[in-house]
């Protein structure tokens, strides 16, 4: 820490601090002899015409005796007990807000406290980050040691664009990366490589013979993981190659191996992915090889009777969940066994049981599909959730397949789904209520702007009624990044800065697109070219190299885009991101324009 000149006071407030850089960059251009002096006395060499807000932001820092911004801007978040990140108003449960703030600080004893009381915690999440991708990404190896023996998944991490164990190592964080590594292991998960192995693609195709002369050559490829952490056997139940799945088995594959998302072989034979179909006969394949046999296994093959023998001798059976999150009652609504959802029902299964993705479960979408409106009556006295909700999909009534059961769900819910922003044209009354009293409805506001951007006619009715785009919010922030939605956004007043929880502007999110349209636009509006996220720690320039986006880093250093920060982490600068994942074309446009490693470190 340098010699202060400037005293913080007792309760410093971030946002002053951003208002006194702008203003000593302003007094400097100005040509101010107090500013002069301030910044002369911390930035040698600074002049007038190249002199931006990150250069202010550092004298300021300097001023007050801290050697760069973030450090600056740590000491007032600590003093204020908050971390970097904005806490979501949408959020509702202080724990969970309580343990991401642990987790980011690498603060042990109150995980450990939290974690006591409730165990659960240790698999929240918000907007998609679980709680222990905060402790990963800033390094805390204790405290990822301690959520991971809790229960968190090694691997989850949420939107970023790397599993948990890439993120890390990617940081130089290489020991959480081998925790990291020995937790997968130990969960049975398939290791992910940099690239399919042929075998792979011959399992797709099911050339048996092919396979079998390659594991004549090689046996120990038998159970390779591919990009995606699938081995041959999965793709081939995947693909419904019965003969080539009988092969794999008797040559000796895991039929227990899990891939990052903890499907195993039986989980893809009974529900499909990757937009293929389940395959009951190879579910009995599998099943007569030893595979799990589950009670959320019976039920989803409408095996009644085994279902009943399991729940008579173990009652308590009826809370069971396959490891990737999906449970019996459910599977067997979806699949059509209504006798096994009655029996479910009877023995004390509650329909608003979390699976993944669906806090509430997913029994009452699968009976609105079905058109059973006996069965969507029986999930509602049961307790069942007419609202529920599974992430990216539109509630109960959206698919209700008679129009009694529409009318019957939209009975039971007190108002407008959030996420339909069709309220906006139906519910005058409600605009009306909200236009009164925005401050009290930000999310909703944000919610309804993010969900209208498609949408002119719905936006101008927002609007028109004195509604505003909020600085901050998370949830769909980047379906804004449209061109006529930001034109028309901007026009009336949406701050060119707006972000979300994690300081991740709309200009970071323009700077991964393909085109140049939205940045330009957001940059001439008056967005910050130096803004720097919490997550990557990147500017839009650095985004733009990490994702691979010649075009915008081209775009965003034309605009005035500094190569990197003073204070910026040497593994989040432009050119780090570039060497790092091999962009060849970005590293050469930003080598032109001189960047080197030394200005990146």
């Amino acid at each position: 820490m340098t010699t202060p000149a400037r005293s913080l006071p007792p309760q410093p407030n971030l946002d002053q601090l951003k208002r006194q850089a702008k203003e000593l960059l302003a007094a400097f251009r100005a040509g101010d002899a107090d500013a002069i002096a301030d910044v002369q006395a911390h930035f040698r060499g600074a002049n007038s015409t190249a002199f931006a807000l990150h250069d202010a932001q550092l004298v300021l820092a300097r001023a007050y005796g801290y050697d760069s911004w973030p450090k600056l801007k740590a000491f007032v978040d600590g003093v204020s007990g908050g971390p970097q990140m904005i806490k979501p108003i949408e959020l509702e449960s202080p724990t969970t807000w309580d343990i991401i703030v642990a987790a980011s600080n690498g603060d042990v004893a109150t995980l450990e406290r939290l974690l006591d009381h409730d165990p659960h915690l240790v698999r929240v999440e918000y907007w998609y980050a679980p709680v222990v991708h905060f402790a990963a990404r800033a390094g805390h190896v204790d405290a990822v040691r301690l959520l991971i023996e809790r229960g968190a998944d090694p691997e989850r991490n949420g939107l970023n664009d790397h599993d948990l164990i890439e993120m890390a190592r990617e940081r130089g964080y290489e020991e959480i990366a081998q925790m990291l590594e020995r937790a997968r292991d130990a969960r049975g998960r398939v290791a992910r490589q940099p690239a399919d192995h042929a075998i792979h693609g011959e399992a797709r195709l099911g050339q048996i013979e092919a396979v079998r002369a390659r594991l004549d050559a090689d046996a120990s490829v038998v159970n390779v993981g591919s990009r995606g952490g699938l081995t041959p056997l999965h793709i081939a139940v995947l693909a419904g190659h019965h003969q080539l799945v009988t092969l794999l088995l008797d040559r000796g594959a895991n039929i227990h191996a899990r891939t990052p998302d903890d499907m195993e072989a039986i989980d893809f034979a009974v529900w499909g992915g990757y937009r293929r179909p389940g395959n009951a006969d190879i579910a009995r394949l599998l099943i007569s090889r030893g595979a799990t046999y589950d009670l959320t296994i019976a039920a989803a093959l409408g095996e009644l009777a085994a279902v009943r023998r399991m729940l008579d001798e173990k009652p308590s059976r009826v809370s069971e969940i396959r490891p990737h999150g999906r449970r019996p009652l459910s599977r067997a609504i979806e699949a059509g066994h209504e006798d096994i959802a009655h029996l479910l029902l009877a023995r004390g299964v509650n329909p608003r049981w979390a699976e993944h993705d669906a806090p509430h479960g997913r029994a009452m979408h699968h009976a609105a599909i079905l058109g059973n409106l006996a069965l969507v009556r029986l999930l509602l006295d049961h307790g069942g959730d007419a609202n529920e909700e599974i992430d990216s999909t539109s509630p109960p009534s959206y698919f209700a397949a008679t129009p009694e059961i529409r009318t019957l769900l939209e009975s039971q819910v007190p108002g407008p789904n959030v996420w339909d922003a069709i309220w906006v044209e139906n519910n005058p009354e409600l605009l009306r209520t909200i236009a009164a009293n925005p401050a009290a409805h930000q999310f909703n506001i944000g919610v309804a702007f993010t969900m209208s951007a498609d949408n002119p006619m719905r936006l101008a009715r927002l609007l028109d009624a004195g509604l505003r785009m909020p600085d901050v919010h998370t949830q769909c922030q980047g379906y804004l990044n449209k061109p006529p939605a930001l034109r028309m956004l901007l026009s009336h007043g949406m701050n060119p800065d707006q972000m979300n929880w994690q300081h991740q502007t709309l200009l970071h999110w323009a700077s991964v697109q393909d085109t140049t349209e939205c940045a330009e636009i957001l940059l001439d509006a008056g967005a910050t070219i130096t803004a720097r996220d919490d997550e990557y720690q990147s500017t839009p320039l650095a985004w733009a190299a990490r994702a691979n986006k010649p075009k915008l880093v081209e775009f965003l250093l034309s605009r005035g885009a500094p190569l990197d920060l003073p204070d910026d982490e040497p593994w989040a600068t432009p050119l780090a991101w570039a060497e790092r994942r091999g962009h060849q074309e970005v590293l050469a446009r930003l080598k032109a324009h001189g960047a080197t490693r030394r200005s990146s470190a």
